[in-house]
């Protein structure tokens, strides 16, 4: 859809009555593909909307430094930013977590387990084939292949379980915790895959 004031508004507009709200605590916003114009402008508007007090903080899901830098630049007060950032994949280790800290933002890491693969279920197991089961693991099993394939990643699961073990834990609280003690880091999010 065409992102304006108006467009931004009513979204803002919409979750404030469905959650009952005065006021949002957070809104994270996130903007599909940089190369397409307006974000700076969207961002604008849901900073007008927080000194109106219709929102209390702004965040921002997925953009990368030199995006992330602009919204700062343009006097968006992201308070929070929400990105993929686990054991397997260190891509906010290389530049993003400093300038996030040297500006006062606070990372929401995602992926902390890695959409379950991270997990005694994954330990000694074969590596799966495609397809898999749902868009999440296959998304996260390329993140494996990345970390540098199934074998390497049956080495950290095994390292993980000791850890765990001796904490009297499992792995997927332990690759959690590694996320929460690093520098930067104030949440990490887990999805739950039922009720």
């Amino acid at each position: 859809p065409s992102v304006d004031q108006r467009y931004v508004e009513r979204i803002i507009d919409r979750s404030l009555q469905r959650l009952g709200m005065e006021r949002l605590d957070l809104v994270q916003f996130h903007w599909w593909d940089l190369t397409v114009p307006g974000y700076v402008e969207a961002a604008l508007v849901l900073e007008r909307l927080r000194q109106s007090g219709k929102i209390a903080r702004v965040g921002v899901t997925n953009f990368d430094t030199p995006h992330l830098r602009e919204l700062l630049l343009a006097g968006v007060p992201v308070v929070a930013h929400q990105l993929q950032y686990s054991v397997l994949d260190q891509r906010a280790a290389a530049g993003m977590v400093d300038f996030c800290q040297q500006h006062g933002v606070a990372l929401l890491a995602y992926g902390t387990v890695a959409g379950g693969f991270l997990s005694e279920r994954w330990l000694g197991k074969d590596e799966p084939s495609a397809p898999l089961t749902n868009r999440s693991l296959t998304k996260y099993k390329l993140i494996i292949d990345d970390f540098g394939g199934w074998p390497l990643f049956q080495e950290l699961l095994a390292v993980l379980r000791r850890i765990a073990a001796h904490y009297d834990s499992d792995i997927a609280s332990v690759a959690t915790r590694a996320m929460l003690d690093r520098p930067g880091v104030a949440a990490a999010i887990v999805g739950a895959t039922n009720t």
